[in-house]
């Protein structure tokens, strides 16, 4: 007769752990107990069994949505006259465990909601340990139903049974209820400025018919509220478009299965997978038709996530639509609406009513969002399904010391660096507006209270000029911390560097705009990293920033500065607004503007030369235009000239001047387009083949939002492979902003680690 004491440490909450260990125990006819605690699962085994059987079975048996991260077990004396096994009470306090993760609707209860026989026929909030809300209910750890928003909802004498019966796909599913029992559903009129008053269902039959009949209805989901209305009805879509204030920004679709999405786009083995499984995130297919060019903007890709809440399976099966825009509820430069006094404030004008649950949700999170190359799953907008992300540290990236990391400017998100392991929030936004600096504020403060972190170094970013930065001064002054700047670029090559458990690399990081440690804005930067000794090996010659921070949204003026220089006739005629433009050229002349190596800025030049657009309505939208109408078939590329003098650079006016002569050739868009992402893979090879030679490396990072661009990012790891580089690029962290606050934790364990 042995016992032992096991420690489960991993996704193992929420993701029915506790009763597949006691069915193990009560198949084996083992004694003991099982119960959570801060840090995971504890259980104790005692009977006629060996650790390694117990381990081996656990690992070879997992339920399907727990992830193992790490298993602790010793020998511990028997107890006498101990008569069975059983799930004992969680431990009170809050310590480092594994948050889960929301997870769409199963297999199981999407069966059991259509069946007319079962109990949870139409039960809109069905859930069970597989599925349901997690992360977005969560109040406090361990993961308990007294520590969720679902604890004012008191069980009926049916869910109780399933809940405290221990073979039961509901035993401790903390999100369980039904219609008897659980959150109620309501609908809010604008047009009757009203309730409409009905079972759950019958509201679900009546905002399906209106979204037939061309009517827009926000609907209440696990991490915050959706626009839902009919892709088919054009009218509609324009409509949206307006209201949204997002001109030409693609709108997400929710698809009723893969089999649908197949029709209209390509689907590869790893795409279906992702799009099948509990995470339900957005997943960005190349199109094979022209289907909702409308709703896309004739982009080549279409966003589409699963129908991962009953509720939005049911409209759709009700309005036999295979797809329907959802769309996240949100007003221009306000986060997405979680509450439904919010929605009801905001969304008038917006949508015609608002159909909402009073189910609480505790933390915003907007839909996940990514894209799959090289069989890698790239997510540029960590949210449901996905938050919070976790990184166990290898024993080479391990320091004794915890941080805290604070992210960029846009797209942000905050890192802890708590003993073995990071984590990074959801997507918190762009912080230009007061709502989503206080989201940001309250998204630390929950992070920081959940994982109950006493940090002893604060990493932020080199530009002063960023709230997060300087709250992180604030922080450091107030609370006696360290502080570590990190630039940008640094930042982002070392969030791949983590993912991929890396301590020397050449590193590329090609975004937008951040201030350089010369001071000026860098964007198309090149590394030679070694632990924490990083050298700018690499970058375009500086061109001036011709409008400043205007030449983001309006390029054009950037574009017209380039053409002017490179051939003024041509400028003057190809430009219709050339007085005005040429005013910006005096300006020029006569302003210092600051120097730029930006190559996200020339991809917005280039897509201005190519009339695809002369503003950003949103971020990226000419160069996501310019990615869609590249020929891939192309494989030609412009002529570079690389300059040894300091660094290498590359004087990109050279390749600009051959696509302007191109352009009065009159050559076809979609081949200059695709000749210029060649040329920027190019450039990216054969500095790599120089640096090789140089500094004998042969391991490449990719990071930063221009990367985002699959086109170039495909082209840049094929043809780097095939000159035999090893590559990686972000797929953990994202690509772009929001994995900055990552590479910021990174950049301070390796300064820990050599300093």
């Amino acid at each position: 007769m042995k016992r032992y004491r096991f420690i489960f440490k991993g996704l193992v909450q929420g993701v029915g752990f506790r009763p597949f260990i006691y069915s193990f125990a009560k198949k084996y006819e083992l004694t003991g107990f099982v119960k959570n605690t801060g840090e995971g699962v504890l259980a104790e085994f005692q009977g006629d069994i060996t650790s390694e059987q117990i381990t081996h079975y656990i690992i070879t048996n997992l339920p399907k949505n727990a992830i193992l991260e790490k298993i602790e077990f010793y020998e511990i004396e028997p107890v006498v006259d101990e008569k069975e096994f059983c799930i004992v009470e969680s431990q009170k306090n809050r310590i480092s465990t594994v948050l889960p993760y929301d997870l769409g609707m199963c297999e199981n209860c999407k069966r059991e909601f259509y069946d007319k026989s079962h109990r949870h026929y139409h039960n809109v909030f069905i859930s069970c340990t597989d599925c349901g809300p997690r992360y977005t209910i969560i109040e406090a750890l361990p993961y308990d139903r007294e520590n969720t928003s679902m604890k004012q909802f008191k069980f009926c004498s049916d869910c109780e049974r399933e809940y405290f019966t221990p073979d039961n796909r509901r035993f401790n599913a903390q999100s369980t209820t039904c219609p008897v029992c659980g959150p109620r559903l309501f609908l809010f009129s604008f047009g009757e400025k009203k309730h409409i008053h009905g079972e759950a269902i019958e509201l679900l039959d009546f905002v399906s018919q209106k979204i037939l009949e061309g009517y827009i209805v926000a609907i209440k989901g696990i991490g915050g509220f959706h626009l839902v209305c009919d892709p088919y009805n054009e009218t509609v879509v324009k409509r949206l478009f307006e209201s949204k204030r997002r001109e030409g920004k693609p709108l997400a679709l929710v698809a009723r299965g893969i089999e649908v999405v197949k029709k209209y786009c390509h689907v590869n083995k790893m795409e279906e997978e992702i799009f099948s499984s509990p995470r339900c995130p957005i997943i960005l297919f190349e199109k094979k038709t022209e289907h909702f060019s409308h709703v896309n903007s004739n982009l080549h890709t279409l966003g589409i996530m699963r129908a991962y809440t009953p509720i939005l399976d049911y409209i759709l099966s009700k309005t036999g639509r295979d797809f329907l825009i959802a769309t996240s509820a949100n007003l221009s430069g306000i986060p997405m609406i979680i509450d439904e006094s919010d929605a009801i404030q905001k969304l008038e004008g917006i949508c015609d009513y608002v159909l909402y649950h009073n189910r609480k949700i505790v933390r915003r999170c907007d839909d996940s969002v990514g894209f799959v190359v090289k069989d890698k799953f790239v997510l540029t907008r960590p949210g449901r399904g996905f938050a919070p992300l976790r990184l166990n540290l290898s024993l080479s990236q391990f320091v004794e010391k915890n941080i805290l990391a604070l992210g960029g400017h846009e797209k942000a998100t905050v890192a802890l660096k708590k003993e073995d392991e990071v984590i990074v929030s959801q997507y918190l936004g762009d912080l230009d507006t007061k709502e989503y600096i206080d989201f940001y504020k309250s998204a630390l403060s929950d992070l920081l209270f959940l994982y109950n972190l006493e940090y002893d170094y604060i990493a932020c970013d080199f530009h002063k000029n960023y709230f997060t930065t300087s709250i992180a001064e604030d922080i450091a002054i107030k609370d006696n911390k360290r502080i570590v700047y990190v630039q940008h670029h640094i930042a982002h090559v070392f969030s791949g560097m983590l993912e991929n458990d890396l301590e020397s690399c050449i590193g590329f990081a090609f975004d937008g705009t951040g201030l350089g440690l010369d001071g000026n804005i860098w964007g198309s930067e090149g590394f030679i990293i070694n632990k924490s000794d990083v050298k700018r090996v690499f970058h375009l010659k500086y061109y001036p920033l011709v409008g400043g921070e205007k030449s983001i949204k309006e390029p054009v003026r950037l574009a017209y500065y380039f053409a002017y220089e490179i051939d003024k006739n041509f400028a003057e005629e190809y430009f219709a607004n050339s007085v005005f433009l040429s005013k910006i050229v005096k300006a020029a002349r006569l302003l210092s503007y600051p120097l730029c190596s930006s190559f996200g800025r020339i991809f917005d030049v280039v897509g201005v030369l190519l009339r695809c657009g002369e503003k950003n309505s949103f971020e990226a939208q000419i160069p996501m235009v310019l990615e869609s109408i590249a020929d891939k078939t192309e494989e030609g590329f412009y002529d570079f000239v690389m300059n040894f003098e300091h660094e290498i650079e590359i004087d990109i006016v050279y390749i600009l001047q051959q696509i302007i002569n191109d352009i009065k050739r009159k050559t076809d868009r979609s081949l200059i387009s695709a000749k210029f992402h060649n040329t920027v893979a190019k450039i990216v090879v054969e500095v790599a083949k120089r640096l090789r030679e140089n500094y004998n490396k042969d391991v490449v990072v990719l990071s930063g939002g221009v990367f985002q661009n699959r086109l170039l990012l495909e082209k840049t790891v094929s043809m780097l492979e095939k000159e035999g580089f090893k590559v990686y690029f972000n797929s953990l962290f994202p690509i772009n902003d929001g994995g900055i606050s990552a590479g910021q934790v990174y950049y301070t364990i390796q300064l820990l680690k050599n300093c």
